[in-house]
């Protein structure tokens, strides 16, 4: 029963992590089928400038919930925000890589006193990047 309850917790505060409300929880997801760990396509928002490659700015829709990307590319390198509206507060990200059509990046974002990485990978496909979000970390088990 104690596992139980520890394990009912760890994921309670991995879906605060990544704005997933706990209602979503018990029903499997927000718009019944999502979770910490989630897959998504974001589409590129339009500009007026040229619209090549993964920089500029991105939408993705998790239930009801966006998830707005910002990409800066340097070379190899991947920089720039993210924003989910259902846990608002724009998250600036460094690190990133960029390898062919593949990019990849992580953060730290505090819940409840706990550090949680959040990391994601994508699949840049013409005007749609297909996303992958995985969180761990922070919490005991999880590794730093």
């Amino acid at each position: 029963m104690k596992n139980r309850m520890l394990l009912i917790s760890l994921l309670a505060v991995a879906a605060l992590a990544c704005g997933i409300p706990f209602q979503a929880l018990a029903q499997g997801g927000p718009g019944g089928g999502g979770s910490a760990n989630v897959e998504l396509t974001a589409k590129r928002e339009k500009s007026n400038g040229p619209s090549t490659g993964v920089a500029g700015k991105w939408l993705a829709k998790e239930g009801n919930n966006d998830v707005k990307l910002e990409i800066k590319v340097d070379g190899s390198k991947l920089s720039g925000t993210i924003e989910n509206t259902q846990f608002p507060g724009t998250i600036e990200f460094k690190d990133g890589k960029l390898e062919g059509n593949t990019i990849s990046f992580s953060y730290m974002r505090q819940v409840g006193g706990q550090d949680m990485q959040i990391s994601w990978t994508g699949t840049l496909s013409g005007d749609e990047l297909k996303l992958k979000r995985s969180v761990g970390g922070g919490m005991p088990g999880g590794g730093r």
